[in-house]
């Protein structure tokens, strides 16, 4: 038979270091139908795709979670534009074996790596088609500023969902410093953010609190000083507490709803604001509810595109859980569509 399913697979992740005997059940699991491709390193991405692309292999799966959905789909498009070939990049699958997965709760699969991967199987032997569901993209580009590790290189990346500043990009900080990773972590996070937070705050911030909890929040709520155009109109605010924008409306660890605007193809959904302290408590709630943010100070539109240029410091905006350092300017809008695979048990 064939190889018609691609499997990239990173030996790194937290999840397959912790049962390094995933590889072998993945391609007992594949069989015939297709081979595991174990990539060390994100460099090591683009053989594999070359390797896929020069085999025809027709479906493509990226064992990980966002991030490593991010990288392969990245990786593909670089390798795709680089070969001049009429060429283009197959639909993927992810395969939730990551922390959020908000692309796979998003396109509504279903179980973990092994059950996803053994449903697509099957419809290959089967040989039944498998359904792919298109969805939107972000493209970010922008450069690298003069005090970076990359002075003045272009920066350009597609992705679902991004925090170019303030909260929610710094709470991936936090977040990856913890450790401590999936619903759980991102709770422990945000009570450790918030619980810092209400120790500046009447009464508690007349009480003895060890200065390390005290001071964990303050990097988080520190406005971002940026200089932000919406479709093309400046924005005269200066100071920024969140500059997000999403393709697709989001299911962060079923904890979080954000987004719905973008719940509409052709729609990007962008959040902006500088919420004051005691606004910024409102936050939890409103996500969870998947409420408008409008409450806690935040201005919640659908746009074309959105410039940042800053203003201090660096951009170091946060793509699908990935975080990148060290930009001046940053333009974010919508990119070219993504198909991801829905393998399914009914017959088709």
């Amino acid at each position: 038979m064939t190889a018609q399913i691609g499997v990239v697979f990173n030996p790194n992740s937290k999840k397959n270091r912790r049962d390094p005997s995933r590889r072998d059940r993945l391609e007992e699991l594949i069989g015939d139908c297709g081979r595991v491709h174990r990539t060390e390193h994100v460099d090591a991405i683009a053989d594999v795709v070359h390797q896929l692309l020069d085999e025809g292999v027709d479906y493509w799966v990226a064992d990980g979670g966002d991030g490593a959905y991010h990288w392969l789909v990245n990786v593909a498009a670089e390798v795709v534009r680089t070969r001049g070939k009429a060429e283009r990049v197959p639909p993927i699958m992810p395969t939730k074996s990551g922390t959020i997965d908000f692309l796979a709760r998003k396109v509504g699969l279903e179980g973990n790596a092994e059950t996803l991967l053994a449903l697509l199987v099957q419809q290959v032997r089967d040989g039944r088609s498998v359904s792919a569901l298109q969805v939107d993209t972000l493209r970010l580009t922008g450069t690298y500023a003069d005090s970076s590790e990359r002075p003045g290189e272009p920066f350009d990346k597609i992705g679902f969902a991004t925090a170019v500043a303030g909260v929610g990009q710094r709470f991936f900080d936090k977040f990856y410093t913890n450790g401590n990773f999936g619903a759980v972590g991102v709770m422990e996070t945000v009570g450790r953010i918030m619980g810092s937070a209400a120790t500046r705050a009447f009464p508690m911030k007349y009480m003895p609190v060890p200065e390390p909890i005290r001071s964990y929040a303050d990097s988080v709520f520190e406005p971002a000083l940026a200089q932000v155009s919406v479709d093309g109109r400046e924005l005269t605010e200066r100071e920024f507490r969140a500059i997000n924008a999403a393709s697709i409306d989001l299911n962060l660890a079923r904890l979080f709803r954000l987004f719905p605007m973008a719940n509409e193809r052709g729609v990007m959904h962008v959040i902006l604001g500088n919420p004051k302290f005691k606004e910024v408590f409102r936050l939890i709630p409103l996500m969870s509810a998947g409420g408008s943010l409008a409450k806690a100070g935040m201005t919640e539109i659908a746009a074309r595109q959105v410039s940042i240029k800053a203003l201090s410091g660096t951009l170091d905006p946060v793509i699908d859980g990935e975080l990148f350092y060290g930009l001046s300017e940053v333009n974010v809008s919508l990119g070219p569509p993504i198909s991801i695979l829905q393998p399914c048990t009914k017959a088709s």
